[in-house]
């Protein structure tokens, strides 16, 4: 009796698995992660801003409100004249050579084409009922990978827009790949009707 019991226990124990998925509630929207991720506090000043720590301690950061910075608005390029290179750190320069990068003499006299270094890429798709700019960086790995939303409500281009803007920095493929999919599948339920 006590080795069937046993069994019976041993079966159930191992047939109960855990999720490997959550859904994180946020107030103003949910999103679904992987169960090891665990919500962030931080404090804003003008919006709401908070996030997620992953498993790998990476830390995902968001900011809903009137100011949510955009980083689309200024894609870097990473090419750097000779100067400026020799002022850089040894790590600066170690985690540079990872990169697709250029150094030139004379960033006003250098022939190249800026698209070929870019900093980041950028793509549109949708999230909830709404249009999203996804931004990954061309290096993988290394610069933000996230999403901005321009306008979750509010008046025309001269009134005050909520907006989303979620990042995270330096992630692993593996990482990224997470945050996307928990991104296309959040539900903005303060937003969409």
């Amino acid at each position: 009796m006590r080795k069937t019991l046993s069994l019976i226990i041993l079966i159930l124990f191992f047939s109960c698995e855990k999720s490997e998925y959550k859904t994180v509630d946020f107030d103003a929207f949910e999103i679904t992660v992987p169960s090891s991720w665990k919500k962030h506090k931080a404090k804003g000043i003008d919006s709401y801003v908070s996030g997620l720590i992953t498993d790998k301690n990476d830390t995902l950061i968001f900011d809903l409100g009137w100011y949510s910075g955009d980083l689309t608005k200024n894609n870097r390029v990473l090419v750097f004249d000779k100067i400026e290179y020799s002022e850089f750190s040894e790590k600066q320069k170690n985690r540079l050579k990872q990169m697709k990068h250029l150094i030139v003499d004379d960033n006003l006299t250098a022939e190249y084409d800026a698209k070929d270094y870019l900093a980041y890429e950028f793509t549109k798709d949708s999230i909830d009922c709404f249009e999203a700019k996804f931004i990954t960086p061309t290096n993988k790995g290394f610069g933000a990978s996230g999403i901005y939303i321009d306008s979750l409500k509010g008046g025309g281009s001269n009134s005050n827009k909520t907006r989303l803007s979620f990042y995270g920095n330096d992630l692993s493929e593996s990482t990224q790949a997470e945050f996307f999919k928990a991104l296309k599948n959040m539900q903005l339920k303060e937003y969409c009707e």
